[in-house]
């Protein structure tokens, strides 16, 4: 079997945004906010699933989920060539992070992060692998990252929850090794 030609890490994240979208829902709906029609166009999709993390946080979209992939330190080694005949592993560990608003109801806020930290395992665990819409992902995996805690943004305290989903894709560069 030929192995695809390079990796696919924006497929991976938009297969994570899909499941979440899809299979993440309290009481059969997805508990992240409705975008508007504008936003929903721009981002493709109609919840506040987002790839990345905003550069403008917006308030009117929580509760809210952001896939991002952080920053890597020198130590970290992420893509390896396997052998002289081009194989590569490339291992991306993607942050999912969920945002929920205090500010109205500290208590409504606190059953809602629950019920999102609820949501996603389920998901995330079934289709690990990403349901195998991404030929590039061979393995993959899920743990807890920060867990449950505070973030603040622009002075606002909110309740987050964070999981990391990881997975390693392989590929072969054409031609093999290049020397």
């Amino acid at each position: 079997m030929a192995l695809p030609s390079s990796p696919q890490t924006l497929a991976c994240l938009q297969a994570m945004q899909s499941i979440i979208l899809t299979e993440a829902l309290v009481s059969s709906a997805s508990p992240f906010a409705a975008l508007s029609a504008s936003d929903a166009a721009r981002y493709g999709v109609s919840n506040a699933v987002f790839i990345g993390r905003p550069k403008d946080f917006k308030d009117a979209y929580l509760p809210q989920c952001c896939l991002y992939v952080p920053e890597a330190d020198a130590t970290q080694q992420p893509v390896e060539m396997v052998g002289y005949m081009g194989r590569i592993f490339d291992e991306v560990e993607v942050h999912v992070q969920a945002f929920v608003d205090l500010r109205t109801d500290w208590y409504l806020g606190e059953q809602k992060v629950l019920q999102i930290r609820d949501a996603l395992w389920p998901a995330v665990v079934h289709h690990l692998l990403l349901g195998g819409t991404v030929a590039t992902v061979c393995d993959a995996d899920a743990r807890e990252g920060k867990g449950f805690f505070y973030e603040q943004i622009a002075g606002v305290d909110y309740r987050c929850y964070e999981l990391i989903w990881w997975v390693r894709q392989q590929w072969q560069v054409s031609g093999g090794k290049i020397g």
